[in-house]
C-alpha cells in the first residue's frame, strides 16, 4: 500500500520537483498539490491523508499555523530555505525539516521515516554503540603524549593551527592539530560540528536552540551551516513525539 501524501508549495516548480520524486520513491500517491495553503486547508478538512509535505513561509497562512490550525493533522513534514524555523517545526511534532533546495537523497530519508512510524517502528537513532563512547584517544601537548576518554570530552574548539579540548573535569588541553584533520580521526557519528570553530560531544548537548547549543552550562554557537544537520542528528532522531 502506498503512502497518501499533499504536496504544498508557493512556487510551482518546486511542486513539480516534489512530484517527480514522489513517483521516483515508488512510495508516495500524491493526493492532491497545492500552492494556495488556505485550498489545502480547504482540502485537508474534508480529504485526510496520511502525510503533508508543507513549505512553511507562504502567503495568508504559513505551513507551521496551517498545522496548528488543524484539529488531527497528518504527519508532517516541513521545507523551508530558513533553518531558524527548524526548531518551532519540531516544536509541532514534525517528522522531518528539509532545507530548500530539497535533493532526493533527503526527500528520500524523509519517507522512510514516515514510513517507518506508520508501521508502527520507531527509527533507528544515527548513534555509534555504546562501546565507542567509552573507547579513547591520545593526543600529544607540551612533551607529553596524554590519554582522553571520548565520553569525557565536551567540545573541541578551534585555535588556528590548535586545538583545545574541553573535558568535564574542567580541564583544556592544546595539541598542535588542526579542528578539520582532529575531526576526521575521531570515530563519525561520535562528535557533530556545531559551528566553524567547534566540535561537540553529541551525547553530551544538554540543550539546543536556533542559535545556540548548550553542553554542561556552556553555551555554545550553532553555525547556520550545520542546524540542520545538528537538528537531524541530534534532536530528530531520539525526538520523543505525540501519538
Amino acid at each position: 500500500m502506498k503512502i497518501s501524501c499533499l504536496l504544498l508549495d508557493d512556487d510551482p516548480l518546486v511542486l513539480e520537483l516534489l512530484r517527480a520524486y514522489a513517483t521516483m520513491t515508488n512510495m508516495l500517491e500524491v493526493k492532491a498539490a497545492f500552492t494556495d495553503p488556505l485550498e489545502a486547508h480547504r482540502y485537508l478538512l474534508e480529504n485526510p491523508v496520511q502525510v503533508l509535505f508543507s513549505d512553511i513561509t507562504m502567503p495568508h497562512l504559513s505551513g507551521i499555523d496551517l498545522v496548528k490550525s488543524l484539529h488531527q493533522p497528518p504527519l508532517v513534514v516541513l521545507m523551508t530555505a530558513h533553518p531558524e524555523y527548524a526548531m518551532e517545526g519540531f516544536n509541532l511534532d514534525v517528522i522531518d525539516f528539509l532545507l530548500k533546495p530539497i535533493s532526493l537523497d533527503r526527500f528520500l530519508k524523509a519517507v522512510n521515516k514516515v514510513a517507518s512510524l506508520l508501521r508502527g517502528q520507531p527509527h533507528p537513532a544515527e548513534l555509534l554503540p555504546n562501546a565507542a563512547a567509552w573507547g579513547s584517544f591520545f593526543i600529544r601537548t607540551d612533551a607529553q603524549f596524554v590519554r582522553l576518554h571520548y565520553r569525557e570530552v565536551l567540545y573541541i574548539e578551534a585555535l588556528k593551527d590548535f586545538t583545545k579540548i574541553n573535558t568535564a573535569d574542567g580541564q583544556t588541553h592544546l595539541t598542535l592539530v588542526n579542528l578539520k584533520n582532529l575531526e576526521q580521526q575521531l570515530p563519525a557519528g561520535l562528535f557533530v560540528r556545531t559551528h566553524r570553530s567547534y566540535l561537540v560531544n553529541a551525547d553530551r548537548i544538554d540543550s539546543m536552540s536556533s542559535l545556540e547549543v548548550k553542553v554542561a552550562g556552556h553555551a555554545l554557537p550553532l553555525g547556520q551551516t550545520y542546524r540542520e544537520r545538528v537538528t537531524e542528528q541530534i534532536v530528530n532522531t531520539t525526538l520523543i513525539r505525540r501519538n
